[in-house]
């Protein structure tokens, strides 16, 4: 019973984390083709049913009712031990460098940490804070910029994983969360590397 209370508060604390708008759902909801740039529905059928035990689920779309904003694929951790969110996303960009030092990227990282601590702001069970910032390996590619968000979902010690790089010329936002307290841990990190690889193809 524990595990299951824990498992649906680490699933409304990744809802709230990755989604900041209302969603509308399927596929109508992708983006035409701009130069060589993949649509977002060839994006996401990229990624993969399971990459390092998590497991895909839901895909949400938030083009069609908010363009720019792309679409969002949920990932269960091993027993509900962690929940992810990757979106793909471009903000009406034409096409997103890979370099995660360009503007554009830096930009959207520290926006991306800054909508995540302020939705925990927002609600009274929540606390979140950022606590450290570094650069994500991703072998033969770009790297990922990442910081490590630790706080409270209600009395639980919860801690995210954010990531922010480029796949395809579109924003890659790859976020786990899981207790701060873990019976089983995981390791975020060969996930976030695997959904990178698979999303640039």
């Amino acid at each position: 019973m524990r595990g299951r209370r824990l498992g649906l508060a680490l699933l409304g604390l990744a809802g709230l984390l990755g989604a900041c708008t209302e969603a509308d759902q399927g596929p109508g909801a992708q983006t035409g083709r701009i130069g060589t740039r993949p649509t977002l529905e060839e994006l996401a059928g990229r990624l993969p049913a399971e990459s390092a035990s998590f497991v895909r689920g839901d895909t949400v779309w938030h083009e069609r009712e908010r363009p720019g904003l792309g679409v969002a694929v949920d990932y269960a951790g091993p027993a509900r031990s962690a929940v992810a969110t990757v979106s793909l996303y471009d903000r009406g960009q034409a096409a997103v460098p890979q370099d995660i030092g360009a503007p554009a990227v830096q930009a959207e990282f520290t926006r991306a940490v800054e909508e995540a601590l302020a939705m925990a702001d927002r609600r009274t069970s929540q606390t979140m804070a950022a606590t450290e910032r570094s650069e994500l390996a991703v072998p033969g590619q770009a790297p990922l910029q990442c910081a490590r968000l630790q706080g409270t979902y209600g009395r639980q010690p919860v801690q995210t994983l954010l990531c922010v790089g480029a796949a395809a010329g579109h924003f890659l936002k790859v976020q786990v969360t899981s207790p701060g307290r873990q019976v089983r841990p995981v390791d975020p990190m060969p996930f976030v590397v695997g959904i990178a690889q698979a999303a640039r193809g």
